[in-house]
């Protein structure tokens, strides 16, 4: 079967983070850090990035904070990147991290939680519980705005992003940004997305299983009183239809849904940035659509 037709930039892109054959978890983390200035980004003019901590629950979350040029208190996105639970940091999703405060105009708060399968999903979650309530709690020193705060995340951290966003304590949120989420870690997935291919997909999914079970009971997701959402997904994303189903789940329950499926896309392409046009348009839409609800809110 012929392969899908990619969007301008996205081959030169899976070029630079293509890895040979299957790798040893500590060795795909450690080059995925390593080389994370092959996707690299210029820093926006004026803008101010710090590496920091969140102290809770007996440990410290390491955070990178971006803070796009302007005075007084900015909104806040705490971002979690994706990297299929397993994988991901705040090195190798540092370009993304960088053009969302761009794009958003907000201080964006990249959070390197606890993976799989050091981790559990439930620990997990907690963690990024404990950063957002962190953040809140610290919004005077970060100079943001506590009512004006935003969970965020690509693909594994879409997950996390929208499960925080369900949490009925913790922090009001304006909005979730969701990009190219996976949302039932369903493995049977028809796409064909040469950004995340099937075996990848299956590895990430039985982790997740195989650590859920360490878990007391598994996680539960309440769809009612979420906040407003934010979807981006790619046409040829292979979580693509797991995502549009999500949206149409919010929906159903009331949440008002943004959504748009970008040409030619395939899954993970907000990291290409550095290589693609049509993702910064995609970028650009997405802090238009972020800044659009922001106004609605306020």
């Amino acid at each position: 079967m012929q392969g899908p037709e990619l969007a301008e930039g996205l081959d030169a892109y899976l070029a630079a983070v293509r890895r040979p054959g299957p790798l040893p978890l500590e060795t795909a983390r450690l080059l995925a850090d390593r080389d994370a200035h092959r996707i690299a980004l210029a820093q926006p003019k004026g803008m101010t990035v710090a590496d920091s901590h969140a102290v809770g629950q007996g440990r410290e979350t390491p955070l990178r904070i971006y803070r796009p040029a302007g005075e007084g208190a900015q909104p806040a996105i705490v971002y979690f990147h994706g990297g299929g639970f397993t994988t991901g940091s705040i090195a190798s999703y540092d370009s993304l991290a960088t053009a969302l405060a761009e794009a958003t105009g907000a201080t964006v708060v990249s959070v390197h939680y606890a993976r799989l399968p050091e981790a559990t999903p439930r620990a997990m979650l907690a963690e990024c519980a404990s950063v957002l309530g962190w953040v809140a709690r610290m919004a005077e020193v970060l100079r943001i705005d506590p009512g004006r705060l935003t969970v965020a995340g690509d693909s594994a951290g879409a997950f996390l992003a929208t499960n925080l966003a369900a949490q009925s304590t913790g922090p009001t949120l304006v909005c979730q940004l969701l990009c190219y989420g996976a949302y039932a870690l369903d493995a049977n997935l028809a796409a064909d997305d040469p950004g995340l291919p099937r075996p990848v997909i299956e590895a990430m999914v039985d982790t997740w299983r195989a650590c859920s079970a360490r878990d007391a009971e598994p996680l539960a997701l309440d769809l009612s009183g979420m906040p407003p959402a934010i979807l981006l997904t790619g046409e040829h994303d292979a979580f693509r239809t797991e995502g549009q189903a999500y949206a149409a789940r919010l929906r159903a329950a009331g949440v008002h849904v943004t959504e748009r499926i970008a040409p030619g896309m395939c899954h993970g392409f907000l990291r290409a940035l550095a290589f693609s046009e049509p993702a910064r348009a995609a970028m650009a839409w997405l802090g238009e659509s972020y800044r659009e609800q922001l106004a609605r809110t306020h």
